[in-house]
């Protein structure tokens, strides 16, 4: 998991889910994962829902997993997250991340979320002073992050992360035809997404990100354990109540969720068409949903199948 990812708090919260009457057009087999294989006109890949912290203890993945990503020529992911491509992007990632001359996240909040952010960065022992020029969604992603880390989650051992890892390493060992790897949307993309919206909801997205963190313990591991056991319908029901408390954020949501769901759904069923095996790997919150990636690749005809 709805990040992310870039995919942390809200952002793996607030989605629109699977529907009952869509599980029933899956074929599942035998114990279930997050990945579904995607068939069309003879043509076979694999798309994974990913989770973009997790634990060590975590791993291997299923061998399905890991057997469909052996056979795949191509990884398609939400962005390369690779060390090099992060430390290309860190000078965009610090101007849109942070304000500039005299402007400081004071300025920019109402009083309540101001409150909030310092609340919760004094209990983790940090000084909101320390924070003056980050924007509200940088904040808002920073202290996500540093929360779900205290509880064992780590961005290092994301699903995400570990393929991009591993095709760098089959690289290394000098492999005949090596993977590549191919961008769904790309860091850029991600950050400049992140700074597009205006005060009013900027505000809103730090203040409910915010909030979500008194309830990350018991959320997290609920979504992770549904994640785990490719148990859709269980994170249908985990993401809905969060998703009918933030009504406010409903332009958010469209840009953040179904736009991008739209968008990398289009990208992937052009990879369909080429006959090579793509392997994708996207947060899991983009795939479920009336409006997610595999309703809408079902729509374009591709045959779907739970691994």
């Amino acid at each position: 998991m709805k990040s992310k990812k870039i995919a942390f708090g809200f952002m793996l919260l607030v989605v629109i889910f699977i529907s009952v009457g869509y599980a029933r057009d899956q074929e599942v087999v035998g114990d279930k994962t997050f990945m579904w294989r995607l068939d069309y006109l003879g043509n076979t890949s694999y798309i994974l829902g990913s989770v973009h912290f997790l634990k060590k203890e975590m791993y291997p993945l299923p061998a399905q997993i890991e057997d469909a990503f052996a056979q795949s020529e191509f990884l398609a992911v939400e962005a390369d997250i690779s060390a090099d491509k992060m430390s290309q992007h860190l000078i965009l990632t610090m101007q849109k991340g942070m304000y500039e001359g005299e402007e400081t996240l004071k300025h920019n909040l109402s009083e309540k979320t101001y409150r909030l952010a310092e609340e919760i960065l004094k209990k983790n022992g940090m000084d909101i002073a320390f924070y003056q020029k980050f924007k509200p969604w940088f904040l808002a992603l920073t202290i996500s992050g540093m929360e779900l880390m205290k509880m064992g989650y780590d961005p290092s051992f994301g699903v995400d992360k570990y393929f991009i890892d591993r095709v760098a390493r089959l690289s290394g060992d000098n492999v005949s035809t090596p993977k590549k790897i191919l961008e769904l949307e790309g860091i850029p993309f991600q950050i400049n997404l992140f700074d597009s919206f205006p005060k009013e909801e900027n505000d809103q997205f730090l203040f409910y990100s915010l909030q979500e963190v008194f309830q990350y313990q018991k959320e997290i591991e609920k979504l992770i354990m549904a994640w785990q056991h490719g148990d859709a319908a269980m994170m249908e029901k985990l993401l809905e109540v969060n998703m009918n408390q933030y009504t406010e954020l409903t332009s958010m949501h469209k840009i953040f969720i179904v736009d991008r769901n739209i968008a990398m759904a289009d990208k992937i069923f052009d990879y369909m068409k080429t006959g090579n095996v793509y392997f994708i790997v996207v947060g899991a919150a983009h795939l479920i949903g009336t409006q997610g990636i595999l309703r809408l690749l079902d729509q374009k005809g591709v045959r779907l199948s739970q691994q």
